[in-house]
């Protein structure tokens, strides 16, 4: 009980020191957490469903000539049916999912928007392992049947059992309720808050499906995914038509079918990977300088303690009742930092969300605990081990001499590693937030500034636009088939004898929506009337035209009549690209509007009109640069995550070498009164000071800088294929402030005693 309370008394006697040990740990330990348990929550990705260790993912890869590319989204439909005939004693059960088809719902009043929506087949449940609440999982196979998760059945029918009730969708279809299923957690692959009879969408279900579904299957305990892997593309060969004429099966050269284990598919994509390992370095970087930080303050503190565990010792305190003394002390911190931490998390969920953008929930669930746990567990053992395997080993001479005196070289490392580890912060930051810029400021060759879009199939698309023009805040409304940053791709361009040339991407839209837009015009004219199309150059060289276009005729399409600039996001090259009238009006389901200045409140004012024009609809507009904001989310989150590390590492670098300065300043205090009586003046004493600061900082800056630049190349080449090239004068940039930020607050807090009467301190020795 001594050591404890000898503890308690050293925490309240240092307070100030104590404070500054507080700060940095909590603000250290609450930044990693956050971190660590978004990186734990990506680690346990389609780990949710039972038994997930024997989903297999159906994975197609399609050679045009230029390498597979395999995908999630691009199985023939009988593919995964396919493999559950041939390999009984190795597939369990098998189900095909489509995530893509847009399903509206109505209840009511209210439509949901079906982004959130899934479709497939009666081995669904089965196969996925996701437990079922209510309901008999066969009944998926019937038409017009829907199974809801918890949360979206409480949503909609409260407390009463949904079970046998029907909803519309897609304005016309009626759908029966036909169970309830667990919820699925954010970080799974499927996680639909609806599930669709697969039987009640219209679309090819064979082997000429266009590869537009995804296709799971179950392995038996035991089974072998080499051993179908081996033998799956022969039979494979015999049920797919690749002679047959058809789109995506033409322009083929050949498709390979295998098998890859789910819960390690999201971890396949290297920019996943390269997201994980700078996430956890950047947590590992704020914990151990956290660390650092505490056990370099300690450490310092030695000049005034000394004495005092020297009197312990003369009283007959052995070295393991001294190292408990200060395991105690480093637990009532910790302890204290812990609750701190705990604390910010629970006040700003709203903040973790948005930087995260993901639920608190899903970060903190019970399965990623561990990664929180770890950081306390690091910070512990560093910031307890060190400075107490010093203090318990002071000789019981220090009562009679100075012992901190050839102690220094403990403090250069731990300062050398926080000095290091902000400039590498610092440089992340910067590389990060200058490609980020460029990437969402570039030019693509129209406009995006005020324009806002919905994906919505209104019953009268034309009385729609009509009520949309009238607003007074509206400056324009057109209908196109999709947004204009994601243009389709499901249209072949063919050479007069019907060969196969390439696959451009396509908007359809009439001549106002490139005006709308402000659609860049380089030659001729926007399309007028159907059978018109203007296209972008990328499509002008592909079809190895003599002229520039204008007046050319794509075979069983149209006649080029203008060339327009569209360039498509992070894309190093452009594909080709072209934009004409439809014959069908329900191809163009979503409606872009242009607003007035000021676009953010016109924006909310015109999402009110909606709600009162058309009350019964789930209506709700969006800037169309929020499709750039979620084209680049992985980006995204790093660079907010780069951003929070940084700041917190330079709290946590700001109180190191406020600590550091505070002990050096009352070791050195006798030395600097006696220069300052023989004539030192001001900026002498601050340029002494400095002096060993700088020789440490300048290598660990430079040290940090270079490796900034190293990890920071690796990050963008791996997330962007549009790449800026970053000027060499951005890290000497970094270096200087890095050097200013240290540098200045050595003078800052060294400035008082700088200018103090010597006398003064002459006294107090």
């Amino acid at each position: 009980m001594k050591t404890i309370y000898y503890a308690i008394q050293n925490i309240i006697r240092g307070k100030d020191s104590t404070i500054i040990k507080v700060v940095s740990l909590s603000l250290g330990l609450f930044l990693s957490i956050v971190l660590f348990a978004r990186v734990a929550m990506e680690l346990s990705y389609d780990t949710f469903y039972q038994g997930h260790k024997q989903l297999h993912f159906v994975q197609t890869a399609w050679d045009f000539g230029k390498g597979g590319n395999p995908g999630i989204e691009n199985s023939l439909y009988p593919t995964g049916p396919t493999i559950m005939q041939h390999f009984p004693e190795q597939v369990e059960s098998a189900t095909v999912i489509n995530s893509w088809w847009p399903i509206e719902l109505k209840h009511g009043e209210r439509i949901y928007n079906g982004k959130d929506f899934l479709a497939a087949d009666s081995l669904f449940f089965q196969t996925m392992g996701i437990p079922l609440l209510e309901g008999n999982a066969k009944d998926l196979g019937m038409r017009n049947v829907i199974f809801m998760s918890q949360s979206f059945a409480r949503e909609l029918f409260g407390n009463e059992n949904p079970v046998g009730k029907t909803l519309l969708w897609n304005g016309k279809e009626q759908a029966i309720v036909k169970g309830i299923y667990a919820d699925i957690p954010e970080n799974n692959t499927f996680r639909g808050k609806a599930v669709l009879s697969m039987a009640s969408l219209d679309f090819r279900k064979d082997w000429f499906s266009g590869g537009s579904v995804s296709s799971v299957v179950r392995l038996k305990e035991g089974a072998d995914m080499d051993f179908i892997n081996e033998r799956i593309n022969p039979i494979l060969a015999n049920y797919i038509p690749m002679e047959e004429h058809y789109t995506k099966l033409a322009q083929a050269k050949s498709i390979k079918v295998s098998l890859t284990p789910m819960d390690g598919y999201h971890l396949s994509f290297s920019k996943v990977r390269t997201m994980l390992y700078i996430l956890s370095l950047l947590g590992f970087v704020l914990l151990i300088s956290a660390a650092f930080n505490y056990a370099l303050i300690s450490i310092s503190s030695l000049a005034h303690r000394a004495k005092a565990i020297g009197v312990h010792k003369c009283s007959g305190a052995e070295n393991g009742s001294i190292f408990a003394m200060f395991f105690w002390e480093t637990s009532f911190v910790v302890f204290i930092s812990v609750v701190i931490s705990v604390f910010l998390i629970l006040n700003l969920n709203e903040q973790i969300e948005e930087v995260m953008e993901v639920s608190t929930k899903s970060l903190f669930s019970w399965n990623n605990l561990w990664a929180p746990l770890l950081a306390i567990v690091i910070l512990f053992v560093i910031g307890c081990i060190l400075p107490g395997k010093l203090f318990s080993s002071i000789p019981v001479t220090q009562v009679f001499r100075r012992y901190t005196e050839g102690k220094k070289r403990w403090k250069y490392p731990l300062l050398c590693m926080q000095f290091g580890g902000t400039a590498f912060l610092l440089g992340i930051v910067a590389m990060v937030s200058v490609q980020y810029h460029y990437v969402m400021h570039k030019d693509m060759g129209y406009d995006t500034k005020g324009l806002v879009y919905v994906d919505h199939s209104f019953s009268n698309p034309q009385n729609a636009l009509t009520n949309l023009r009238n607003l007074p805040f509206v400056e324009g409304a057109e209908n196109a088939s999709t947004r204009i940053m994601n243009p389709i791709k499901n249209l072949s361009v063919e050479d007069n004898n019907g060969n196969w040339k390439f696959t451009p991407r396509i908007h359809y839209a009439n001549e106002d929506f490139c005006k709308l837009i402000k659609l860049r015009l380089l030659a001729g004219k926007y399309h007028a009337r159907p059978g018109e199309i203007v296209v972008n150059p990328e499509l002008v060289e592909l079809m190895d035209w003599t002229s520039d276009g204008i007046g050319e005729v794509i075979p069983n399409r149209g006649t080029v009549v203008g060339i327009v600039e569209f360039i498509e996001v992070n894309k190093t090259k452009t594909s080709p690209y072209w934009i004409h009238w439809p014959e069908n009006e329900e191809e163009t389901s979503c409606v872009h509007v242009r607003l007035k200045e000021p676009i953010d409140e016109n924006l909310l004012r015109l999402n009110e009109e909606m709600k009162k024009l058309y009350p019964q609809e789930d209506i709700l507009f969006r800037p169309v640069e929020d499709s750039l904001h979620s084209y680049f989310r992985s980006a995204r989150i790093f660079r907010n995550s780069s951003m929070i590390a940084c700041m917190g590492i330079l709290v946590i670098t700001l109180m190191g070498v406020i600590g550091y300065t505070n002990d050096e300043v009352r070791r050195r205090s006798k030395e600097i009164a006696i220069r300052k009586v023989n004539g030192a003046e001001v900026g002498h004493i601050l340029r002494m000071l400095c002096k060993d600061v700088a020789i440490i900082a300048l290598p660990a800056v430079l040290i940090g800088t270079l490796a900034s630049k190293y990890v920071g190349e690796l990050w963008v080449s791996t997330n962007f294929r549009d790449i800026l090239a970053i000027s060499p004068l951005i890290y000497i940039g970094v270096g200087i402030v890095a050097m200013a930020f240290i540098l200045g607050t050595v003078i800052v807090k060294s400035w008082r005693v700088a200018n103090e009467n010597p006398v003064v301190s002459i006294k107090s020795e």
